[in-house]
């Protein structure tokens, strides 16, 4: 795949594309109305000049909502006026939240009432979204409803938005993710998805991470929006059935929730075409089940919010090799990646190592911390701290983060490695493996896990059972039973709290 500099169309043309389709077309659903697309954009174009009128110079404004069509409407207006969407997740903390605008400093906030607690005490000003408030976005745009707009053209390389890192290792670094990049990701979705207009995406995972990258593919080919507030499994069978879904982007904790209704369900699922797992990995042993259950229409990307979303790419088709399952693919059509040592010297085929990306979907930087920018990037190169290896046919294979590399007893010890082995055991639904210092090993491998009411073994049995498929060093040294992994908002797994759990003070 070629990752050179070329020119894309930009975010906006991909929107204006889907307004000329078919204006009667069904644009979007949520838990209140459906809308098509001649509403969609009179709503977009309206609120488009409420933000112009009410902040006139190209700036930021943060967007904080659950999953609805005020939510859809409000980020196509951010665009279509030409300011920078500052996503604010309403799962976080009012302290995180609070950190995140003070970094960003937008000039307005758009928030919806379910979400307004998580801003507390912060000054920015606001608009309300799903709110019959003075001002909320329905009063607001009423006065310009049906008149002439032009949409604000950016350049390739001016900010879309600013998205921040989950903060779960430190101070969180906001993400300027240009034009260029939004519309790399699209056309990287579009290669692999094929989407089209009778596709319906069901966004349950939050507009403001991963499920945003949904909507300008799904736009520009005349597609829907099926807004689901929560992650209920009745819900999504209901979407499927009923609502025109057809596609979905999903972390696997909800798969295997969706698996866990019975066979019952699997008749809910005969109009899905893509259901697209990341976020977290997903064992082999659970993949096989998810093809087993929905069909052969699994797929996985691989991305972080440095290069969002499309890094490489496993299509369905592939995934249904078994030797292909533990690989998150290849690298996509703007996407090259390389393995680099500690010295930064690329690796050949099936070595180990960070991994690098370069292409059009590498972000523009760090807001306000060039220093942390060009270590990042290097040489045209983004380090994603991720480690990996790439075997012969160019699939990657991920090993963890390089930051949760374990070296016990001299040996490197990858925690997903010896999370795959545990969560491939039955009864065992989750695994999380960390490190603990340790004066023999230097470092000694340990794992927490969650179980099912029948899981029988013992912690002897487990053992001998990990030490059969990796040996002695890789075998945690204690296994440590919990309810369930603490996550942050995206739904990542946060092995620092996991640690802190089960040894206070560490």
């Amino acid at each position: 795949m070629s990752a050179d500099k070329i020119d894309l169309p930009l975010p906006i043309d991909y929107v204006y594309q889907g307004f000329a389709l078919n204006a009667s077309a069904i644009a979007a659903s949520d838990d209140r109305e459906t809308i098509d697309y001649q509403e969609l954009k009179i709503r977009a174009e309206a609120l488009a000049m409420v933000l112009q009128d009410r902040v006139p110079e190209a700036s930021r404004i943060a967007l904080c909502a659950q999953n609805h069509i005020d939510h859809l409407v409000s980020f196509l207006a951010i665009l279509l006026a030409g300011h920078c969407w500052v996503p604010i997740n309403p799962k976080n903390g009012a302290q995180l939240n609070r950190q995140l605008l003070q970094k960003s400093q937008p000039n307005l906030v758009l928030v919806d009432p379910d979400s307004e607690a998580t801003l507390a005490d912060d000054p920015t000003s606001r608009i309300y979204l799903r709110h019959s408030h003075h001002n909320s976005i329905q009063t607001l745009s009423q006065a310009f409803r049906g008149q002439a707009f032009t949409p604000v053209r950016a350049k390739a390389d001016d900010i879309f938005g600013i998205k921040f890192t989950g903060g779960t290792t430190g101070e969180p670094k906001g993400v300027m993710q240009s034009h260029a990049n939004v519309a790399a990701v699209v056309e990287n979705m579009q290669a692999l998805f094929q989407f089209n207009s009778n596709d319906g995406n069901l966004a349950v995972a939050p507009l403001t991470h991963g499920g945003s990258h949904y909507i300008l593919p799904l736009l520009a080919v005349g597609g829907r929006q099926v807004l689901l507030p929560q992650a209920n499994t009745d819900l999504i069978r209901e979407a499927f059935r009923q609502r025109g879904a057809s596609v979905s982007f999903m972390p696997p904790t909800l798969i295997y929730k969706i698996m866990d209704c019975g066979p019952d369900a699997e008749s809910d699922f005969s109009k899905l075409r893509h259901l697209t797992y990341s976020a977290a990995p997903m064992p082999p042993e659970r993949i096989q089940q998810a093809i087993d259950f929905f069909g052969p229409k699994l797929s996985t990307v691989y991305g972080q919010t440095e290069a969002p979303m499309t890094i490489t790419a496993m299509t369905a088709e592939d995934m249904t090799q078994s030797r292909l399952q533990s690989s998150v693919g290849k690298a996509c059509l703007h996407s090259d990646i390389a393995i680099v040592n500690e010295q930064g010297e690329q690796l050949p085929t099936g070595e180990s190592g960070e991994i690098i990306t370069r292409g059009n979907i590498v972000m523009a930087g760090y807001f306000q911390e060039a220093d942390k920018t060009q270590d990042t990037i290097r040489e045209g190169w983004l380090h994603t701290g991720d480690l990996g290896y790439i075997d012969q046919d160019g699939y990657l294979f991920l090993q963890g983060r390089a930051k949760e590399l374990i070296i016990s007893g001299g040996f490197n010890v990858y925690p997903a490695e010896v999370e795959n082995v545990l969560s491939e055991i039955s009864g065992i639904r989750e695994a999380a493996v960390f490190s603990v210092d340790d004066d023999y090993w230097g470092e000694r491998v340990e794992a927490a896990i969650c179980v099912d009411e029948t899981f029988g073994l013992s912690d002897d049995t487990l053992s001998q059972k990990v030490k059969a498929e990796l040996g002695a060093v890789k075998t945690p040294k204690a296994f440590h039973r919990l309810a369930q992994l603490p996550r942050n908002p995206v739904g990542k797994v946060v092995k620092r709290e996991i640690k802190s759990l089960i040894y206070p003070g560490s």
